[in-house]
């Protein structure tokens, strides 16, 4: 199967899982009307995956008490350790998921939150969602559109797992156990501070809004104050507040004093995603983290062109937002967008 293919099957994938959810929210409202209701069996007959996705959210909608043998479950417990993790989890993990998932709570339909049955935390959110959490150690964490992460506190150490999205943490602090998260091949330690995270294949992004962290590529257990302390004077790199530091294809460019560069890179926290001076094919990547139609640029002799733009997280219906956007591209620059059912494709305006 193609890549493209690929791309076309995931993105059926997370509609059908929406639509799912916008059904299952109407129906245990209360607010289902007969319309709806004919909507409902209408869809469910137009393809088995609309009733998997379907019946899987009803389930887990009713399901209560010991959840250790049901399937759902079993099945989010295959997807927590499926074929999108890129990174090597520790054992002990791995045999906690394994022996015993059970669900805590789904946020809206669109957040999942699972705990294991050792204690450890996976914080899961769908295409177009934002979700803050509360942590155990009075952090808290927001992620971003199509997130994960795993959270394992004890008394050795705080560890955190960036499977893929991006989170903003605001670190509590604590004298014994420095707060680390794993992103790729690094591991970033805080100390009582405010900072995003982003990876994106083999791109990991972290910008720092106060105090500071350190980022290594030392694989550390359970690391403590001390002992990160030390590895500070071994020559991991610190960033400050205003910091921007960027690591991809074995490559790392560090911004100082950008505080304006940090506030815009985390702008998606209070619902927009602002765009200056930027390369269209960045524009144009970020853009498709939160729309359910993907934009695809297929004429590479625009996608170098520079745009400022703003897409507003917070409107309901992010298609139309990003048709907004994309009609004003059009206005402004050499740009033709092709409208298919399930895609927009950009090529060069010349006439």
């Amino acid at each position: 199967m193609t890549e493209r293919a690929d791309d076309s099957v995931a993105d059926s994938s997370n509609q059908a899982e929406r639509r799912a959810q916008w059904f299952v929210m109407r129906l245990y409202s209360g607010d289902m009307t007969a319309s709806d209701e004919s909507e409902l069996y209408r869809w469910l007959a137009e393809d088995p995956g609309h009733r998997r996705a379907y019946e899987h959210l009803v389930q887990l909608r009713d399901v209560s008490g010991d959840l250790a043998g049901d399937k759902d479950i079993a099945a989010l417990t295959r997807n927590a350790l499926g074929a999108r993790t890129r990174t090597t989890f520790d054992r002990r993990w791995v045999v906690g998921l394994a022996a015993a998932v059970f669900l805590v709570a789904i946020t809206g339909f669109l957040a999942k939150v699972l705990v294991t049955s050792d204690g450890a935390q996976i914080f899961e959110t769908a295409l177009g969602d934002r979700q803050t959490f509360a942590l155990r150690d009075g952090s808290s964490v927001t992620l971003n559109s199509g997130s994960r992460i795993l959270v394992d506190f004890d008394s050795l150490g705080r560890r955190i797992l960036l499977d893929f999205g991006e989170i903003f943490l605001e670190v509590a602090k604590d004298p014994e156990r420095t707060l680390t998260i794993r992103a790729g091949d690094h591991v970033v330690a805080a100390l009582g501070t405010k900072f995003s995270v982003h990876l994106a294949g083999d791109r990991l992004e972290i910008a720092v809004a106060a105090g500071r962290v350190a980022v290594t590529d030392d694989n550390i257990r359970y690391p403590r104050q001390t002992e990160f302390l030390a590895r500070f004077e071994a020559g991991s790199l610190i960033l400050n507040a205003g910091s921007v530091a960027t690591f991809e294809q074995h490559r790392q460019t560090v911004k100082e004093d950008s505080i304006e560069e940090v506030e815009r890179l985390q702008s998606w926290r209070s619902g927009r995603v602002r765009f200056e001076d930027q390369r269209l094919m960045e524009v144009i990547s970020e853009v498709n983290r939160y729309s359910p139609v993907k934009v695809l640029i297929e004429d590479s002799t625009i996608a170098d062109l520079r745009i400022s733009a703003v897409l507003n997280l917070d409107q309901v219906e992010m298609a139309g937002q990003v048709e907004l956007l994309l009609s004003s591209l059009e206005d402004i620059h050499p740009i033709k967008v092709v409208r298919h059912p399930d895609r927009f494709v950009l090529i060069a305006d010349r006439s």
